[in-house]
């Protein structure tokens, strides 16, 4: 869905962004077709949570930790979609349909606020991802199982994306948010593929 999302213009550069998103004509299903994107992968951490839990000590305890931030992850996301894919695409048609340079002016500092809110939904969501990755990578990493670097991969993704939380609350969708974003998001396609792929060949029955 990223792949069709409009984003040539620098999405700090409201005024550029705003220009470019107002022509999109598919801008809310690439936004539901995100949120559903990330529902799968929230899905596949929960199933992994769950055998994860039944382990003794701290590594089950993390488990059920990480079950739960997974879910507020869906939800965090669920309201940024929204904001990002329904409210602020109507303040941008309005705002590049105004007939007058204050009805302009006025509809573009609405934009902006929204988008500021999109702002800081997507902190919050990449804080709950960092806990949800931290602790159920830490939870792989100290248990019992033979792919324990998978979860160290998994830990270190989290503490990725913690740290750019912070960056995105204190700069918004800059470059400086990416270089920490973008590392972590790889070592976490790698977490789950991998625990997806170990959970898939532990419920297959040997021959």
């Amino acid at each position: 869905m990223s792949f069709l999302h409009p984003s040539k213009a620098d999405p700090n550069d409201s005024a550029a962004a705003f220009a470019e998103y107002a022509g999109s004509s598919d801008w809310a299903y690439v936004h539901i077709g995100q949120f559903l994107g990330t529902l799968l992968v929230v899905i596949t951490l929960v199933a992994l949570s769950r055998p994860l839990s039944r382990q003794p000590g701290l590594a089950g305890a993390l488990a059920t930790v990480g079950a739960v931030t997974a879910v507020l992850v869906a939800a965090v996301f669920a309201v940024q979609m929204a904001v990002d894919g329904v409210a602020l695409k109507g303040a941008i048609d309005t705002w590049s349909r105004a007939s007058t340079a204050a009805e302009r002016a006025t509809a573009f500092q609405v934009a902006e606020g929204i988008r500021w809110v999109e702002k800081s939904l997507s902190s919050f969501f990449h804080l709950v991802n960092g806990l949800t990755l931290l602790s159920l990578g830490l939870s792989v990493a100290l248990g019992r199982g033979r792919r324990r670097w998978l979860g160290w991969v998994g830990a270190v993704s989290g503490v990725g994306f913690l740290a750019g939380s912070l960056v995105v609350a204190r700069t918004g969708f800059s470059a400086e948010a990416n270089r920490l974003l973008l590392p972590s998001l790889l070592l976490s396609a790698i977490f789950v593929l991998g625990s997806a792929v170990a959970m898939w060949r532990r419920s297959v029955p040997s021959g």
